[in-house]
């Protein structure tokens, strides 16, 4: 009843939440989650990151790795969206942890026409981040510390090279993981530390100028809980940022052996998915996970599907 109450009383408190947000502020790519498991659970994750995508919410769950793992994501998006990642983590013995990672966001096929009306070819849009994180744990299975590094890209190029738009920038990361209880794990993330987009338009127009487009800093406070029911876990992160955004994040796991349901609350909208392990040969095996997201602008649904390979 604790438990149920807890939870109830969050929830209501989430849906009546009303603040400005980040919306409209550049580095809204690296705002939308990655992976399936961490979508799924509403993007409840800087308690939960010991697992290879758990870098992007807090870099210090990488010394809590027990297996060198590669991470694929593919993402399922409406309106011809894009939205992918690859990487590779491994726990470094005997207190530290890394990871390496390239997140792609972007739209292609965009029809390009001139003032007459008459189509001119296609647009292409695309934004990468480039990330390099490590971890190091200080105290044995209780306290740790991590920093993530990442190259920022964003490319806009017209129709047969009429034009090229190029922006890039550096940002970091740190993160802070405590795990108070066998049964209770708390995080804290300080996110885009310096993060921007700087390009120069001279390209595109005669009197040309320097643009910078900073990114909003974000920080987040969360937990990660094992009920008396040991198969069933609640996360729940409170996020806010320099730009107004005050956000709740919600995230229930059930886990049995070889499977896994979960449903989450990620600021306005519900989230599901799910998971399951496969065994494989030559001492590898999988891990294929799904979330589903709602529309929140009609939009459209998405599907995310992440593949991970332990060994």
């Amino acid at each position: 009843m604790r438990w149920t109450t807890v939870l109830l009383i969050i929830i209501v408190y989430s849906a009546s939440l009303w603040a400005e947000g980040n919306g409209g502020f550049a580095g809204s790519y690296l705002r939308i989650g990655l992976g399936a498991r961490g979508i799924s659970m509403g993007n409840a994750q800087v308690a939960s990151p010991d697992n290879g995508l758990g870098f992007f919410y807090n870099p210090a769950g990488l010394p809590f790795l027990n297996q060198r793992q590669v991470n694929l994501s593919y993402s399922f998006l409406s309106l011809d969206r894009r939205f992918n990642y690859i990487g590779f983590a491994t726990p470094i013995r005997p207190s530290a942890g890394i990871a390496l990672g390239w997140i792609y966001s972007g739209v292609k096929d965009i029809s390009a026409y001139n003032s007459s009306g008459v189509r001119t070819g296609e647009i292409s849009h695309g934004l990468h981040a480039f990330y390099f994180s490590f971890g190091l744990e200080f105290l044995k299975n209780r306290l740790s510390i991590g920093l993530s590094a990442k190259y920022l890209l964003e490319k806009l190029s017209g129709p047969d090279g009429s034009f090229d738009y190029t922006g890039k920038g550096l940002g970091g990361d740190v993160g802070i993981f405590f795990k108070a209880f066998s049964w209770l794990a708390l995080g804290y993330q300080i996110k885009d530390i310096n993060g921007k987009l700087e390009s120069n338009s001279d390209k595109i127009f005669e009197r040309g100028m320097t643009i910078v487009n900073r990114f909003p800093l974000s920080n987040r406070l969360g937990l990660y809980a094992v009920s008396p029911w040991r198969w069933l876990r609640l996360a729940y992160d409170f996020e806010w940022s320099n730009k107004g955004e005050k956000a709740h994040h919600i995230g229930l796991e059930a886990r049995v052996p070889m499977a896994a349901l979960r449903v989450g609350y990620d600021k306005d909208h519900f989230t599901v998915g799910g998971g399951v392990e496969i065994k494989t040969g030559f001492g590898i095996h999988a891990l294929l996970d799904y979330g589903f997201t709602s529309s929140i602008i009609d939009e459209g649904a998405s599907h995310i599907f992440t593949w991970t390979f332990l060994f």
